[in-house]
């Protein structure tokens, strides 16, 4: 499969509109019709399809477009894994950074870069779940993340890095700090914005299974817009301690749950793969983390 439709086909796909594909790709019409209708041709069914509101991707689109990034992603690590061995240089180190565990992150990237200052790294941040397909399709080498996002993906080795109680966030006139300690201890009546639930959101099920009295739920999926949430007043959200120094002044952050939530954050990687730019990074995360 060529990677030129298939960067054509993203565009086309992400805008749902060919001239502004064609803008983007630096291509003309002709060449992004004669391109999208090659790949088609290859794939055996239509992509995308008109409408009365302008192109529609088909459910074969939908598919090779949730699956083509991670496709483009490995070849092009591919294409460079393959220069920087004719260079005699080490392979890429790929990391995934879950939406709060970049936080942790910072400091052992930054000795990385102090003792392999020619080693190339490339960071990305994600959801869990997502962190979770890209241990299984190998587009990251290693993750900063949930316990339960990594056990959910294939075999992988775990070092632990993080187990404190995570504390109740929320605007700091919000009325909840009103409330007597025993609700706020409950979070009753209370709002609380979550990541998405799936299988891999740990606060939702905390809190139901433990009996609070929380009036609803409400999702995003990262840290940011957490955050702004919160200052917009939509509610309360359980964050881990180590979020604190990047919160703004107009939230409070306190640690008034009646029972602890302290969900265990680790690093995964694949003990078995081949990319020698691993271990070294692991090393440095040892120390770090004192584990």
């Amino acid at each position: 499969m060529d990677k030129s439709k298939l960067e054509y086909f993203l565009s086309t796909a992400y805008h749902l509109n060919f001239t502004k594909a064609v803008e983007e790709c630096h291509i003309t019409q002709a060449t992004m019709s004669r391109q999208i209708a090659a790949l088609e041709t290859e794939i055996g069914v239509p992509l995308f399809e008109r409408t009365h509101h302008g192109v529609a991707l088909t459910p074969a689109g939908k598919r090779l477009f949730n699956s083509a990034t991670s496709y483009l992603d490995q070849y092009n690590d591919m294409i460079s894994d393959c220069r920087r061995a004719y260079h005699n240089r080490m392979q890429k180190l790929r990391v995934g950074l879950g939406p709060y565990e970049y936080l942790l992150a910072m400091e052992p990237l930054r000795l990385l870069r102090q003792q392999y200052p020619t080693l190339e790294i490339g960071c990305q941040l994600h959801t869990h779940k997502i962190m979770n397909s890209r241990y299984n399709n190998g587009t990251i080498d290693v993750g900063f993340c949930s316990e339960i996002s990594a056990h959910a993906a294939r075999a992988l080795e775990f070092l632990p890095i993080y187990r404190q109680p995570w504390q109740v966030a929320a605007r700091v006139d919000n009325p909840f700090w009103s409330l007597p300690r025993s609700q706020q201890a409950q979070l009753k009546g209370q709002a609380v914005i979550t990541l998405y639930c799936d299988r891999m959101e740990e606060v939702r099920p905390f809190c139901i299974k433990n009996g609070f009295q929380q009036a609803s739920f409400c999702e995003t999926n990262f840290l940011e817009p957490q955050i702004a949430m919160l200052q917009a007043g939509f509610g309360v959200a359980l964050l881990p301690p180590f979020v604190k120094p990047v919160l703004p002044p107009s939230l409070r952050m306190e640690d008034v749950l009646a029972r602890p939530f302290a969900p265990r954050l680790v690093i995964a990687y694949d003990h078995r793969s081949s990319n020698p730019s691993i271990q070294p990074f692991i090393n440095i995360c040892r120390a770090y983390f004192h584990c």
